[in-house]
């Protein structure tokens, strides 16, 4: 509750890598085909958008499947600054971002650079982002897919500047002394 609008002022600069990473529907909730479960990048897939400048990292929950040009221009336009440099494999989806933030951008063939080593693939950096938030969230599956913005927000502060953790520890004891918003034990405990 205390992070709930954290990513909201994260505005990205300089070098901006993005990426999508894809997040599987519990079990339960799945969709089936014949009996079968849906191949590939469907709608069983919660799409998660990330950028990542080397600095801070902003992820956002663009919805199911595939990501469209509206829903990667509502989820990145407010957070990659005007005249950036974007850095990206060549999702269709991306193209709205550097046409209308006016960005400079260098994509590559993600078919090409899978098969380069780690330390010579140009989306490393943001690979390495999407790689470390699927850690976290394949540690504790079971939670509330309702709540899956809010473990994004969670990881964007973890990721996020200030490094150091007793600062971090005191950003959260700042937040909660001063925060306006009341949980009730009842909505807690739902």
């Amino acid at each position: 509750m205390l992070l709930e609008d954290y990513t909201e002022g994260i505005v990205l600069t300089g070098n901006v890598y993005i990426d999508e990473t894809y997040y599987n529907e519990k079990a339960l909730n799945r969709t089936l085909r014949n009996g079968k479960e849906l191949r590939g990048i469907s709608k069983n897939k919660y799409c998660i958008a990330m950028d990542f400048d080397r600095e801070n990292v902003y992820a956002f929950l663009e919805g199911m499947a595939k990501p469209t040009r509206e829903r990667t221009r509502d989820a990145f336009k407010d957070h990659i600054a005007r005249g950036s440099h974007l850095i990206h494999d060549r999702e269709k989806s991306h193209k709205v971002l550097a046409e209308e933030l006016e960005l400079s951008e260098e994509r590559y063939d993600a078919r090409e650079i899978e098969k380069l080593p780690e330390k010579k693939n140009p989306l490393a950096p943001i690979n390495r982002q999407c790689f470390m938030l699927k850690d976290l969230l394949n540690a504790h599956p079971g939670f509330n897919r309702k709540d899956l913005q809010g473990v994004l927000n969670l990881f964007c502060f973890m990721q996020n500047p200030p490094h150091d953790k007793l600062e971090k520890v005191e950003m959260l004891l700042r937040a909660i002394v001063y925060s306006q918003k009341t949980l009730k034990y009842r909505d807690a405990w739902k």
